[in-house]
């Protein structure tokens, strides 16, 4: 096996016994749920694999970092609805009927398309700011973002916990890893 890998493996156990692991995968989910493009298991999934043990603790601390992100940018949609009823409307010719039209489907299927949106490796980031700005109601938004993006890091965790985590460690001759 490539000395690299091996040395990566090895700094990423490091980083995960260093104790702030959960405060990494929390603030790197936050920054991603808001800022940054990408994909918001970087830091979580290295950091499972590392330490199998806390695969489950690791998937909680990011879904909890990106579904604050998330919540963040769909209050931020919510503040620019009153640009998309007013100005923005008269503008693009939208009629408030239309509108009220989108916000019904919405409000009909629009939790849908926020759990698919988190099932994607796709960012939520547009997802969030156009279900604020829709008006997607709150409750709707918050139980169908925060059921997809448990099923996607807890799926990832199970995967981590029974084959993933084990498969690394026999790819790097070590054996199955202590549960």
């Amino acid at each position: 096996m490539p000395h690299f890998v091996s040395r990566l493996h090895a700094r990423l156990q490091q980083w995960a016994d260093a104790g702030w692991s959960g405060r990494v995968v929390f603030g790197w989910g936050l920054l991603q749920g808001v800022v940054f493009p990408g994909v918001a298991d970087l830091f979580f999934l290295p950091l499972a694999l590392a330490r199998p043990e806390r695969a489950y603790r690791l998937a909680l601390v990011a879904t909890a970092g990106t579904v604050v992100g998330s919540v963040v940018l769909y209050w931020a949609g919510a503040e620019a609805l009153a640009l998309l009823e007013g100005p923005l409307s008269r503008f693009t010719n939208v009629s408030p009927a239309a509108l009220d039209t989108y916000r019904a489907r919405l409000a009909e299927w629009g939790g849908w398309m926020i759990f698919a949106s988190t099932m994607s490796p796709l960012s939520t980031k547009l997802t969030s700011i156009a279900s604020g700005a829709a008006g997607v109601p709150f409750p709707a938004f918050f139980l169908a973002l925060l059921a997809g993006r448990l099923t996607r890091t807890l799926v990832f965790a199970w995967l981590v916990r029974h084959g993933g985590a084990a498969a690394v460690a026999r790819w790097m001759g070590k054996g199955a890893p202590v549960r």
